[in-house]
């Protein structure tokens, strides 16, 4: 009992390091409840999934079954669908940016409300890519937003995260070198060295490798290619303790912070928007 108490109050200390704000937010929720007040419930999404929906969602008819079908991860129909749409004399570009992109939004922010699931994103991906293939046959390849290196740091073999990135990069336009799971630093700094990259995301879903992207974030500053860091491993408080990289949530938050990079800003200044 007395090495549960110590293993509690190592974990409850972490916490209060780690998140200040909230450590006091459920000091105070708990001397209410002692005194029998009603509490706020935490964890109650303001909005609902079928609000995200309706926000992303064409109105038009054709182009909104192509949403729903990437949204429910068919493959096959949303190839139809596209084909169908260009086929029509729709531009391949509208087709990517007005009809495939709002179903994988879609998905991506009910993942993060909780109200989807990991495979949901792959399978929303693959069917998203499936019309994107027929829209590059159609136009030629569509200009890149940027070009981005997602990798798992050395030492972590989970990439389940950094697919997930990968997918939602790709998404959202941008050319992504995918370096897979247990990656080396000395390679990534090769990979900067000879090619013309804007942003490196890379996670770490292990306490004991995290301190890899710290590593490779200084590594690479010479380069002036920031660092998106991410995974269970991480938070805000780590990516802190070191220059060059920003912390990322959500695999929406990496959308935000290359495109924040690709407008020009740099690391510190992405920083502070967050």
């Amino acid at each position: 009992m007395i090495r549960h108490i110590d293993t509690a109050t190592i974990e409850l200390t972490e916490f209060k390091e780690k998140n200040p704000k909230r450590f006091q937010e459920l000091l105070e929720e708990g001397i209410k409840i002692g005194r029998g007040e009603k509490v706020k419930e935490w964890g109650v999404s303001k909005t609902t999934v079928e609000e995200i929906r309706k926000k992303y969602i064409p109105k038009d008819p054709a182009a909104a079954a192509l949403t729903n079908a990437v949204i429910d991860g068919d493959k096959e129909e949303a190839a139809k669908l596209t084909q169908k749409l260009l086929d029509a004399g729709k531009n391949p570009t509208d087709v990517v940016v007005g009809a495939l992109m709002p179903g994988i939004q879609v998905v991506c922010e009910t993942y993060d409300m909780g109200e989807a699931f990991v495979p949901e994103i792959l399978l929303a991906n693959d069917a998203m890519v499936a019309g994107v293939v027929l829209c590059q046959k159609k136009l030629g390849n569509i200009p890149s937003a940027g070009k981005v290196a997602s990798l798992v740091i050395e030492g972590d073999v989970h990439d389940i995260g950094k697919n997930i990135v990968a997918a939602i990069l790709r998404a959202n336009g941008f050319e992504v070198i995918d370096m897979g799971r247990d990656v080396l630093v000395e390679d990534v700094v090769e990979l900067v060295k000879t090619q013309k990259i804007d942003l490196i995301t890379g996670t770490s879903l292990m306490s004991t490798t995290k301190e890899g992207l710290k590593s490779l974030a200084e590594s690479i500053a010479f380069s002036g290619v920031p660092v998106a860091c991410g995974g269970a491993a991480v938070d805000e408080h780590f990516v802190a303790t070191f220059s060059n990289a920003v912390y990322g949530k959500s695999p929406l938050d990496a959308v935000k912070i290359a495109k924040a990079v690709t407008s020009g800003k740099k690391w510190d200044e992405i920083r502070k928007m967050k």
